[in-house]
């Protein structure tokens, strides 16, 4: 008898097929054990500040909502999707991003006049959160794992379209806050 097969399950964020192993997942993310161990895995093994960021955007992004849509949940969804506009639509390096996104919520919801960040519904029908996963990224050769993770963000963004106007609104505010003061 060969040796029995882990058994597999689809993750309920990114629709990866990952292995169904009893092990904590992500506290408020949609992802399955499996796929967490993978994002785990692959983030240990990226040395580039740049590309970790934009495959914890990623991966965020393609992974809303546990649940309920608390909280935490909608300020994840929000700095993420931004962070992705930023650097996607607007060309921001790493360290720019950064600088700017650690300061979102104080900078874009006092200028919309809330407290909280609303819900932005996620992407449905077949194409889902996006067509590339953390397992593309994670088993492509250390050498393509940036451009595989840039191929991973335009589909994240490209998935998210129906909010790209909302999240590029709040990219403009975080970009116009970040502008030098004379």
């Amino acid at each position: 008898m060969g040796a029995d097969l882990p058994r597999s399950t689809t993750c309920t964020g990114c629709a990866a097929p990952v292995a169904d192993i009893p092990a904590p997942a992500h506290a408020y993310m949609s992802a399955a054990p499996g796929c967490w161990q993978e994002f785990s895995l692959l983030t240990a093994e990226l040395a580039d500040p740049g590309v970790l960021r934009l495959a914890t955007d990623c991966y965020a992004a393609q992974h809303p909502y546990g649940g309920e849509r608390e909280r935490r949940q909608r300020q994840s969804v929000a700095v993420h999707l931004t962070a992705l506009c930023l650097h996607l639509e607007h060309g921001l390096s790493e360290d720019r991003m950064r600088r700017l996104i650690n300061g979102i919520s104080r900078q874009v919801l006092p200028r919309l006049g809330r407290d909280d960040w609303p819900v932005l519904e996620p992407p449905d029908g077949p194409a889902g959160l996006g067509s590339v996963t953390v397992l593309d990224v994670r088993h492509a050769p250390s050498e393509e794992r940036a451009a595989a993770t840039a191929r991973w963000a335009s589909s994240v963004w490209r998935a998210w379209s129906g909010s790209h106007r909302t999240v590029e609104g709040w990219a403009r505010i975080m970009l116009a806050e970040g502008r030098p003061r004379m």
